[in-house]
C-alpha cells in the first residue's frame, strides 16, 4: 500500500476532549512517504503474524523509525516521547496532546498520511491511549494502558534497512567522524574530559546529531573503567573518544584515540590487539553467519595474544539501527547476520578501545564510519586487508 493510497481513518473515541483531523494532503511520492509505506507493510505483517488488531509506538527510536526520521519531542533525556502512533494493518494516527500536535503535524509528519487523535495538555494521555486501544488487541513498545509489550519484537522489523536509512546512515557516519577526529586534533594536554566533551558535542549539535552515549576518558580512567563518561579529570598523555550520535533516528558509532608525545609501548600493543579483534569481527560478520560464531573467533585473537580474559569486562558489539545497541551480541546468540543490517563491534584491552559502524552487504561489508584525517592500521585477516583506525600522535 503506499502512503498516497491511505484512507481516512474512523476510529470510536469516547473522550470528548479528542479531536479529528483529516490526513494532510500527499504528494504523489516522495522518499519518505515511500519509506513509511515499507514499514506500513511490516506492521501489518507482525500483525497477521501475532495476531494483533494494532501497535502502539510511543518510545522515540520507534517513532523515529516508523515516520522515517521524526521525532516526537523527547530530546535525549528520556527514551518515551511525547507523542505516540497508532498503526493498524492499513491506517496510521498521530496521538497528541494540543501542545505538541501542530509541531508535530508541520514538522515531523507532514505529508505522510497520518491522522490526528488530540486531547488537551491537562488531560491524562493515558486516557488517549485507552480510548483509542479499547475493544482492540494492542501490542506496544512500552506496555503501557494494559498493552502487551513487545519490545523486542518490535526491534526485529527495524533491523533490515531500507535504501533510504542506508543512505542517511552514510552521511550519518561520516560527519560522526568528522566531529570525532576534529575534536582529537583540537585536544591538549591539560584540558578536562569535560571541556573536550563538550568540543565534541557542539561539533556534532551543529550537523543536527544528537549525542546518544559520549564516552571520553584520559589515560587513567580508560584504563580503570571500560565505559567512561567524562569527568572533570584532565587528560595528560593520551584520550578516547567513543560517541554514538542519532540524526533521523538513526545512530552511528566511532572510536578513536589521540597520543600526546611518545606513544607508549604498552599502551600501542593493547591498542594493535583491539584493532586485531575488531577487523576479525567485521570481516566475519557476513550474511547467515551466527553472533556467537563471530564472538567465538574474537575470544580466539584474545587466547592468542595472550589476553584471554579481556573480552570479559565489556560487551564487544551488537546490531545497531534506531538505538545504539538493537541486538547485545553475547555468546550464547543465535542472531544470524543479514545483509542490509548494520553492527558496531567495540573491542577493548585495557585503556584501549577500537571500533566503527559497519554495514552488511551480500558481497562484503562496507564501514560507514572511516577514517578521515587520521593514520590508519592495516589488518590481514584470511588474506583479506582490513583498515582500522590507528592512534593520532600529537606533540605534548
Amino acid at each position: 500500500m503506499s502512503s498516497a493510497d491511505s484512507p481516512t481513518i474512523e476510529f470510536e473515541i469516547q473522550s470528548q476532549h479528542v479531536v479529528d483531523e483529516l490526513p494532510h494532503d500527499l504528494p504523489s511520492s516522495s522518499p519518505r512517504s515511500e519509506d513509511v509505506a515499507i514499514k506500513q507493510l511490516r506492521v501489518a505483517e507482525f500483525l497477521e503474524d501475532e495476531g494483533y488488531d494494532a501497535v502502539l509506538l510511543s518510545r522515540q527510536d520507534s517513532f523515529a523509525w516508523f515516520t522515517a526520521g521524526g521525532d516526537n519531542g523527547t530530546g535525549t533525556s528520556s527514551d518515551i516521547g511525547q507523542v505516540s502512533l497508532f498503526v493498524t494493518r492499513d491506517q496510521r494516527c498521530v496521538l497528541a496532546t494540543n501542545s505538541e500536535s501542530a509541531r508535530t503535524f508541520e514538522e515531523e509528519v507532514a505529508g505522510l498520511g497520518f491522522q490526528l487523535k488530540e486531547c488537551r495538555w491537562d488531560e491524562p494521555r493515558d486516557r488517549l491511549i485507552e480510548d483509542i486501544c479499547r475493544g482492540r488487541k494492542v501490542a506496544s513498545d512500552t506496555g503501557v494502558c494494559g498493552t502487551a509489550n513487545e519490545l523486542e519484537k518490535l526491534r526485529r522489523l527495524r533491523i533490515n534497512l531500507t535504501e533510504l536509512e542506508r543512505q542517511r546512515y552514510r552521511e550519518l557516519g561520516r560527519a560522526v567522524v568528522h566531529a570525532v577526529e576534529a575534536t582529537c586534533r583540537n585536544a591538549r594536554p591539560g584540558e578536562t574530559e569535560h571541556e573536550v566533551a563538550g568540543e565534541l558535542a557542539h561539533r556534532l549539535i551543529r550537523h543536527g546529531i544528537s549525542p546518544v552515549t559520549m564516552y571520553v576518558a584520559g589515560e587513567e580512567r580508560a584504563g580503570q573503567f571500560r565505559l567512561a563518561p567524562h569527568k572533570a579529570q584532565p587528560i595528560r598523555k593520551h584520550l578516547t573518544i567513543s560517541v554514538a550520535g542519532r540524526r533521523h533516528g538513526l545512530c552511528a558509532s566511532a572510536t578513536r584515540t589521540v597520543m600526546f608525545g611518545s606513544p607508549d609501548k604498552s599502551f600501542v600493543d593493547q591498542h594493535y590487539i583491539a584493532s586485531m579483534v575488531d577487523a576479525t569481527c567485521i570481516f566475519f560478520s557476513l550474511p547467515g553467519e551466527q553472533g556467537s560464531e563471530v564472538l567465538r573467533r574474537a575470544r580466539r585473537i584474545y587466547e592468542k595474544t595472550g589476553v584471554p580474559h579481556e573480552w570479559v569486562n565489556t560487551p564487544q558489539g551488537g546490531i545497531t539501527g534506531y538505538s545504539p545497541c538493537e541486538i547485545l551480541l553475547v555468546p550464547s546468540s543465535q542472531f544470524r547476520f543479514r545483509s542490509g543490517m548494520a553492527v558496531a563491534w567495540t573491542p577493548s584491552v585495557g585503556a584501549a578501545r577500537c571500533g566503527d559502524t559497519v554495514l552488511l552487504h551480500d558481497n562484503g561489508f562496507e564501514i560507514i564510519t572511516p577514517t578521515q584525517q587520521w593514520p590508519t592500521l592495516v589488518i590481514s585477516v584470511k588474506g583479506y586487508e582490513v583498515e582500522r583506525p590507528g592512534m593520532l600522535v600529537l606533540e605534548s
